[in-house]
Parts: structure tokens; sequence; C-alpha cells
């Protein structure tokens, strides 16, 4: 049955019978009631939005009682699977100017998902620009949101006008970092389309953004959960390609007349309460220069160890670190793997009173009361290693060196964990057996290493299945075989999961990320294999036997618990005992 058919009354009176429903059920006072229907007459917005922004009655709620009033079913645009020949059916403009995101065209019906009731002049009105049969589906104003930004673009409604302006404006406004930029302000022109990808980049999630351009297109990627994802933009934006990279700089402080060498600034920003700093790297390419913005939160940060998700198994060996009076310890893994975040829930838990605490990062990452973070200046001579050594004269417990990137970092942090500091870093290697052989290629005597290095962390991150739209599957039997080898008392209640994409997780079927580990904890029987420089392949054998447990093997646990699929371990972790 068609909307046309099925609905009673016109989107006021809705309202009207709404309203009355929540008075009759005590979820709404007729005093308030009146106060919303003055200030909606005067703000031009509807009684239905108010109650919404107020948290008197929650949006999936509302949307329920509208949708028992009309007959128009209330879904999450999750539900379905959108079509692309009903997305070509609507355009840019159509969509967005009205709201409506299509969902499926066939045999003439086009079904379309409103996060309010229309009107049956709005319905009217599309089922002639359309030339189609209209029918209905109420959905949650955010789903609406995400899914006309993921289909039709990210700043379509706003495209024509940019370009209007950078051609006649040019795209020198002066950029103002003390505004939030995740609310619509009267900036102009293109400062406001780079605020725009910031503001979304930041409410995904997002860690960082990639602006390229090429021969006859623009590309922006947002790096999400560690995978790099196309974010579309409306059709035109390419003839913007030189004006958005000359607005970044702009903004990040740069020489806009340079374009024949790489170079880096910093953009400010307050987004969503909350400031950020934009590390921001541009380089030359042949069709122009490509931007790259890497997200930091400029706010403290409170880091707890139990709450990283991690496994059972891991997480008292991890803890056990903490408890060390001296040594060395490290977190390997590639970068994006979460390693600085990990050192950062372990320096939670040693930072006391009685402690004092000294990190040495490029760039400081995380703010944390009580502790003093250094930050590297390599351009005039504040490395790593020159930085160590101020650090040693300071009187500290406990140091953390951002990266051990060179043989001097190397041996200075080795020789500090001589002199009774507990000293944490991060390396660069595949396992936690790898990182031995690492330091020994670096010029660290492997003596030294035996002595000092008292556990070894490497870590990956796999993203977590999307809660709104995961669905069951039967994995390979060859994996459920070796699962079943490593934890045969809990794999039979498992039920393997996965997402199949919604506007909540981006339509990838992932939101969010944990940490899966491997844990080698130095015993003597590992020392005199170190001392005896035998490669890591037999470290690692000899580790398995005294009870380390894989990446992969963590990630099995991950599967089995729920939080992630087979698939995403695999890509992780796939290689490491293939």
């Amino acid at each position: 049955m068609t909307f046309q058919e099925e609905i009673r009354y016109y989107a006021d009176d809705m309202v009207v019978e709404m309203t009355q429903i929540l008075v009759d059920r005590n979820m709404l006072t007729l005093e308030k009631l009146g106060d919303l229907q003055g200030r909606a007459a005067l703000t031009l917005q509807g009684v239905d939005q108010l109650i919404i922004a107020e948290g008197i009655v929650g949006e999936h709620d509302l949307l329920k009682i509208l949708a028992d009033i009309s007959h128009i079913p209330f879904h999450p645009i999750g539900d379905f699977k959108i079509e692309p020949e009903a997305t070509e059916k609507v355009s840019a403009k159509v969509a967005l100017r009205h709201r409506i995101v299509p969902l499926s065209f066939q045999n003439g019906m086009l079904q379309l998902a409103v996060s309010r009731v229309p009107s049956l002049a709005m319905a009217d009105g599309l089922r002639m620009v359309l030339d189609a049969g209209l029918d209905f589906v109420l959905c949650p104003e955010s789903d609406v949101s995400m899914s006309l930004t993921h289909f039709y673009g990210l700043g379509a409604e706003t495209i024509d006008q940019l370009i209007a302006e950078a051609e006649t404006m040019g795209i020198g406004e002066e950029f103002r970092g003390e505004e939030d930029i995740a609310v619509r302000t009267q900036e102009t022109g293109m400062v406001r389309f780079i605020n725009l990808i910031i503001a979304e980049a930041i409410k995904m999630d997002c860690t960082d953004i990639h602006i390229e351009p090429y021969e006859d297109t623009l590309r922006l990627r947002y790096r999400i959960d560690g995978i790099l994802q196309q974010i579309p933009l409306p059709k035109g934006v390419e003839r913007l390609r030189n004006a958005v990279s000359s607005s970044v700089k702009i903004m990040a402080n740069m020489d806009i007349a340079e374009h024949r060498k790489p170079h880096d600034g910093r953009i400010k920003v307050h987004c969503l309460n909350h400031d950020y700093d934009l590390r921001v790297s541009v380089i030359p390419t042949g069709w122009g220069e490509t931007c790259c913005l890497r997200i930091l939160n400029r706010g403290t940060t409170q880091i707890d160890l139990d709450k990283l998700g991690l496994s059972k198994y891991q997480m008292p060996k991890i803890a056990k670190l903490t408890e060390l009076p001296h040594g060395v310890i490290l977190m390997t893994g590639p970068t994006g793997s979460g390693k600085t975040t990990t050192l950062y829930s372990l320096l939670s838990r040693l930072n006391k009173i009685g402690t004092k605490i000294i990190t040495v990062e490029d760039p400081v990452e995380y703010q944390m009361h009580g502790i003093s973070q250094m930050q590297v200046h390599s351009k005039i001579g504040l490395t790593f290693a020159a930085s160590l050594r101020s650090i040693l004269r300071h009187d500290p417990d406990v140091i953390l060196i951002g990266e051990i990137r060179d043989s001097e970092t190397a041996d200075i942090a080795i020789r500090s964990s001589l002199t009774g500091h507990l000293v944490l870093s991060t390396l660069h290697t595949n396992d936690a057996p790898s990182a031995v052989t690492r330091l020994i290629d670096m010029g660290v005597e492997p003596y030294l290493i035996a002595s000092c290095v008292e556990g070894i962390v490497a870590q990956r991150l796999v993203r977590s299945v999307c809660k709104n739209c995961k669905d069951t599957y039967p994995p390979p039997p060859a994996i459920i075989s070796e699962m079943t080898n490593f934890y045969p008392d809990i794999i039979g209640g498992a039920d393997f999961i996965i997402g199949h994409g919604c506007p909540s997780c981006g339509f990838t079927g992932y939101r969010g990320r944990s940490a899966i580990n491997e844990t080698m904890i130095m015993s003597d029987s590992l020392r005199a294999l170190v001392v005896a420089r035998e490669p890591a392949n037999i470290i690692k054998d000899l580790a398995v036997k005294e009870g380390l447990i894989t990446l992969r093997q963590d990630g099995w646990l991950r599967v089995i618990e729920g939080r992630t699929s087979v698939e995403e371990v695999l890509r992780v972790a796939g290689r490491m005992e293939e």
C-alpha cells in the first residue's frame, strides 16, 4: 500500500495528535507544550524537533508514535540495502533539499527514507518531479544525514556556491580557529568547505584526512579504524582542486606561493567542545599538491588499562609489567597499531605522587596530568638521544621514549635501565621476538638486551563488528578447526558475526577497534637464547612452549567472543603463522 493510500492526516495534524498522546502518557505537560508551541512559532522549528532537541522524548520513541499515527513504517536505514538504481533516480539537489534518501526503485515505485512525516503537498511535488509512485519509511535524522553524505558527497548542498565564490572572491579568507567548526558559521568560501571536511572527519573518529588531486578529479579519504575510506564528494568539486590545497595551507600558516617542495604546518580547531591539533603535510604531485592532515586531540586524557578491552590472557601479563622497579618494556607493531595508547595506559598506573615520570615524544599525542612531557625538535638538535641525556639528569623514575629509531637512542634507553630506571618505548617489528633481533641490528650488545629487557608486547588493532548491522555466518571449517585447537572449552557456544553495512558504520560493517596482543615476558631460558644470538623464530618457538599467546591466537579469542570477524583477524595477523 502506498503512502497516499495509507496517510490519514496532514503532517501538522499528526504533530497535534502526537503531542496529545505524549500528554496522555504523562510524558509532556500542557504547560511545557504551550512553551514549545510558542517557541516553534518564533523559530520556525517543528514542535517535534524541539521535543527531540530538549530530550523530552527520544527520537526513536517519537518516530514510532508518528509511525503508528501515519501508518508509515519506522525502520533504521541499516535494515535496508540501498540500491544504486534508486540513488540514480533522485538527484542530489532534490535529495538534499527535501532530506530524502532513496532506498529502492522497483516496478515504478520509489521507496524513500525521511526523518519527518511528509506533507501531502511535499509528497505530490516529489511524485511529479521524480515521475514515480512513492513509498515512505521513517528513519532517524542521523541515518538520513549520514546516508546523504555517503551517497551524494560531502558538501553537496553548497558546492555550486563554493565554486562561484572561489572564482569571484578567491580563497584568502581569514581563518579563526576558536570557533566550533561543527556548527554552521558565517565563514564563506573554501574555509567553510575545509571546516566541513575536518568536522565530518572528527565526527567519524577519523585519524587522518587525505585530500588528493588527480587529472580530472579530487579524491577525499578518511582513515577510520586503520583503513582508508573514500568519502564521496559532489560533482563539480574537481574545479576546486587548487583552491582546496591553497586554503589548507592558509589555515596552517604555510607559504601558499611554494608549490615545488614538501612542507608542514599545523591547524588548531575547536569542534564538539574539544580542541584539536591537525598536523598538516603537503607534498607536490603531478596534478597539484596532496594534503594529509593528522588529527590529534589536545585535551587531557585519562587512559585506563582496564578499559582497553585486553583479553583475559593478556591483561595479567601486561599489568604485571607496571610492577617492575626497573628494566625496559617494549611495545612493537606498525604505525597506527595503538602502541602509544597502551603505553600511556601503563603510565596511568605508574602515575603516582612518589614517581617522577618524563616522556620524550614526536609529537606529544596525549596530555596527561602529573607527567612531564618533552617534544622532540630535530631542527634545533633536540633529538630523542639528546633529550634522553638531559632527562637522565632530571632524576626520573620512569622514562617513556616515543620511539627507538636509531642505535644511539637504543643504547641510551638500554643503559638507562641499568641505572635503575623503568624505560618504556616502541619499536617497529612484526612480532614480539623480532624486537630482540631488531635491537641487535641497531648495535645493542645481546648481553645488555638479555639483562635489561623485561617484557615485549606486540600489538595490532582489529576492527569491531558494527553492533547495528551484525549478522551471523559460518567460518570455513579449517578456521573452526584451528580455533578449536586453541580454545576447545569456549568455542562451542560461539556466534561468528560479520557486519553488512549501515549508516552508523559508514557502510563498512565495522565500528571501533580493539587490540590483540602478544606478550613475551623474558625468562632465563629466553635470555640465554638472546645472548647466543639465536634468530627470532627460535626465540618464538621457545616462548610459545612457555605459554606465549600469539597475535593470531589472541585474535581468534576476539572472534569467539563476538567482537570481530574471521576476515579481520586474517587481514591483521593472518600471515604471522602461515
